[in-house]
């Protein structure tokens, strides 16, 4: 029973102690915000299915809307993780989708959207 008790303790001191790794990457980030985009387009006129669609893509990423906002605030106190990312995204894009990503930024920041 000793041992078993001992045994809960470790796992949980080294539960504990080890950081959870974020669920999304910025590759991950990257694809999900490109399908984002791609639904600010084809939805722009229509916002209720744009919330329906958006469901889907959060689904389909394997991701929620509290994933986004803590990836978010992890870029927020670690604002030199951003330059990664845009780096990332102008590569993948171009120089639109840098500035749009930059513009995203900046409302993120505030909590504006």
């Amino acid at each position: 029973m000793k041992k078993l008790l001992l045994w809960c303790l470790l796992l949980s001191a080294v539960g504990c102690a080890i950081a959870p790794s974020p669920k999304l990457s910025d590759k991950k980030f990257i694809e999900l915000f490109s399908d984002a985009m791609e639904l600010h387009r084809r939805y722009v006129h229509a916002p209720d299915s744009l919330l329906v669609e958006r469901k889907k893509l959060f689904k389909r990423h394997g991701v929620t809307q509290g994933d986004i906002e803590k990836f978010l605030k992890d870029r927020r106190d670690h604002p030199e993780k951003w330059d990664a990312l845009i780096a990332l995204i102008q590569q993948r894009f171009g120089e639109n989708a840098e500035r749009e990503m930059k513009g995203f930024q900046k409302t993120g920041k505030t909590g504006e959207r």
